[in-house]
């Protein structure tokens, strides 16, 4: 039983220094990207409703973005966690949804303790090489068999790995950290399309910071519960599967700098899965010989459809878990934003039509991503689905990244500030205490 030993000897020893260059700039732009789509999500009915608890829970220890006043560290993750994942803007990468589960608990533990940024984004780099790994035990949403959300199963973990990396924990209790936070693993992929889903992503956060906290005060749990026969991966990661664990592979490429390969940054604000169709659909748009209110059917084909992404989309964020929705959208708008997702949106006449003529369907022949085909009277057109904009596969540059945050923070902060955090973000390693950081998205004087 190493599993828990090694990786905590592993994130004791991160270091900036030893992180690359194209390492760090990535862990950096992640953050950028999430601090941004968190801001976006404010006003959604998520962040509404959970803001009505912070009344009740008064402390002086975490911000909450985009509100003056501050909480305890377990609900400003929780709040902050929700608030980056309400919209589905946030990125993908190794085990789920990394930063919008790693980024609240760093935040809300590094401001209490008054970290530095340089320590910020050790925490970040550590906490996501401890993700990775772990998704590396079983092949990639093998979880996923059994109905279980890849970011709530790893994202107490890894949220855990940055609040108790700040906090400098030793191993043990590291390891406590991490016994804790996998009694408090799960989330359900029935409730995607709801707001309950977000929620996934506030809970874990909230999890880590609980956990390790816990940790620091000697809150005992099974070190070795990440692979004990009756522990993490046994339960509930690879549960009536475990010939397929081979925890050496999850130790073989430890910090060997996933972010730069695995990090995709989204560019709708939507389910990950549809980004490519979407990209398609704006091409498409292009070469259309006839308008769409015209088109007689629209298909999309995949060479595999995941059950969970066949949300029937009935306005608010359910359409973001289909293929259809962003797809018509992106064809009758010509681009796909927050707006899209709307009720308003969801309620026009011509997107309910076009909604009608669509039909997805899993085709074994359209790989290797997929194909859109729209049929007039008497025309076809046919455009393949490439890999999307943003992926890993397909990065974009860090101004690109930029100019996101800046449309998503503005605004609430005002562009003035949302440049300014923006240029602060981007030089984190040079901050000596993040709460001036936090003062400024927290929007106090």
């Amino acid at each position: 039983m190493e599993l828990g030993e090694t990786l905590a000897q592993y994130v004791a020893d991160v270091k900036l220094s030893a992180v690359s260059p194209s390492e760090a700039k990535a862990a950096k732009a992640a953050i950028l990207d999430q601090v941004g789509v968190a801001f976006a999500g404010i006003g959604e009915a998520p962040e509404r409703i959970l803001s009505g608890r912070l009344a009740r829970n008064p402390a002086a220890e975490a911000s909450i973005l985009g509100r003056p006043q501050k909480t305890t560290t377990w609900l400003a993750a929780l709040v902050n966690g929700t608030l980056g994942h309400s919209l589905d803007f946030d990125d993908t990468g190794g085990f789920g949804h990394p930063s919008v589960v790693i980024l609240p608990a760093a935040l809300a533990t590094g401001e209490y303790l008054d970290c530095s940024g340089r320590m910020l984004l050790e925490a970040y780099v550590a906490a996501y090489e401890v993700g990775v790994a772990l998704g590396q035990v079983v092949p990639r949403k093998a979880d996923q068999l059994h109905g279980l959300h890849m970011t709530s199963v790893f994202g107490p973990l890894t949220s855990a790995t940055a609040s108790a990396k700040i906090m400098g924990l030793n191993s043990t209790r590291m390891r406590y950290a991490w016994g804790i936070a996998a009694s408090q693993a799960g989330g359900i992929i029935g409730n995607f399309g709801t707001h309950a889903k977000p929620l996934h992503a506030g809970i874990a956060s909230q999890a880590g910071v609980l956990a390790a906290e816990l940790a620091r005060d000697d809150f005992t749990a099974n070190p070795n519960a990440l692979d004990a026969p009756l522990g993490f991966f046994y339960s509930v990661v690879a549960a009536g599967d475990m010939d397929r664990v081979d925890y050496r592979t999850a130790l073989k490429e430890l910090g060997a700098g996933h972010i730069v390969s695995t990090w995709c940054l989204k560019k709708y604000p939507c389910g990950s899965i549809a980004q490519g169709a979407i990209d398609a659909a704006l091409r498409l748009q292009g070469r259309a010989p006839l308008p769409m209110s015209e088109l007689s059917s629209l298909e999309v084909r995949v060479p595999h459809l995941e059950p969970y992404f066949q949300v029937a989309p009935t306005g608010d964020v359910s359409g973001k878990f289909s293929y259809q929705f962003p797809v018509a959208c992106a064809l009758l708008d010509g681009r796909v934003t927050k707006w899209s997702f709307s009720d308003e949106s969801f309620q026009r006449r011509e997107l309910q039509d076009l909604l009608r003529k669509s039909a997805v369907a899993e085709d074994p022949d359209s790989r290797p991503h997929g194909v859109l085909t729209a049929r007039w009277p008497a025309q076809e057109v046919v455009q393949p689905i490439e890999v999307a904009t943003g992926d890993a596969g397909r990065p974009v540059a860090l101004e690109e990244v930029r100019a996101k945050y800046l449309a998503n923070v503005q605004p609430v902060l005002g562009a003035d500030a949302a440049k300014e955090t923006a240029e602060m973000l981007m030089a984190l390693e040079e901050m000596p205490r993040i709460g001036a950081l936090m003062d400024k998205l927290a929007t106090r004087p």
